[in-house]
C-alpha cells in the first residue's frame, strides 16, 4: 500500500476527540451531513467508496458512521458496507452510533432503523437538518446505553 494511501486510512485523533465517518459517494449529501456532524463536535472522515469505508473502519474507531443506501451505486438490500456493518459482533456495534439515509426511509422511524440494524434513519429531504436529526438520536442512544457502558468500563470491558 503506497503511504499517501496509508495516512489517508490511519487518521490521528486528539485523545478524547468523536469521530466520525461518512459513507457516501454524492459530494452534496457528503457535505451537508459532515457540515451537521462537524457543528456537534466531531471530526469528519469520509469514504468515497466500499474498499476505502472497509480500510477505514477497519483500522480506525469512530464513534458515529453515516452510510449512505445508495452507497457505491447500491440499494438498502444490496448495499455491501451496510450488510458488513450489519454482521459485525454485537460487542463492536455497541461503541458506534450507525445511522443509514436514503430516499426510502422515514425520518427516525424506529422499525425501520431496526429492520435495517442501525440507530436511525434519515430521509435523504432532511439532510439539511441532519444535525438536529443525528443531536437527537445519539442522545437517545447515549441514555439507553448508559448503564451498559458504565457496567462494561467498570470491569475493564470497554
Amino acid at each position: 500500500m503506497a503511504e499517501e494511501k496509508i495516512d489517508d486510512i490511519l487518521k490521528e485523533y486528539d485523545e478524547g476527540a468523536k469521530t466520525a465517518l461518512i459513507c457516501d459517494d454524492n459530494q452534496d449529501a457528503q457535505k451537508a451531513v459532515a457540515s451537521g456532524l462537524r457543528e456537534l463536535k466531531y471530526a469528519v472522515d469520509t469514504a468515497p467508496n466500499v474498499d476505502d469505508a472497509f480500510d477505514k473502519i477497519k483500522f480506525n474507531r469512530y464513534d458515529v458512521v453515516v452510510i449512505s443506501e445508495s452507497f457505491a451505486g447500491s440499494t438498502p438490500d444490496n448495499n455491501e458496507f451496510l450488510a458488513h456493518i450489519q454482521k459485525m459482533p454485537m460487542s463492536a456495534r455497541r461503541t458506534t452510533f450507525f445511522a443509514l439515509f436514503g430516499k426510502n426511509f422515514t425520518t427516525m422511524d424506529n422499525m425501520q432503523a431496526f429492520e435495517k440494524s442501525v440507530h436511525v434513519v434519515v430521509n435523504q429531504s432532511d439532510l439539511p437538518n441532519s444535525r438536529a436529526v443525528l443531536k437527537k438520536a445519539i442522545a437517545a442512544n447515549d441514555q439507553f446505553c448508559k448503564v451498559y457502558r458504565e457496567s462494561m468500563a467498570k470491569f475493564g470491558k470497554m
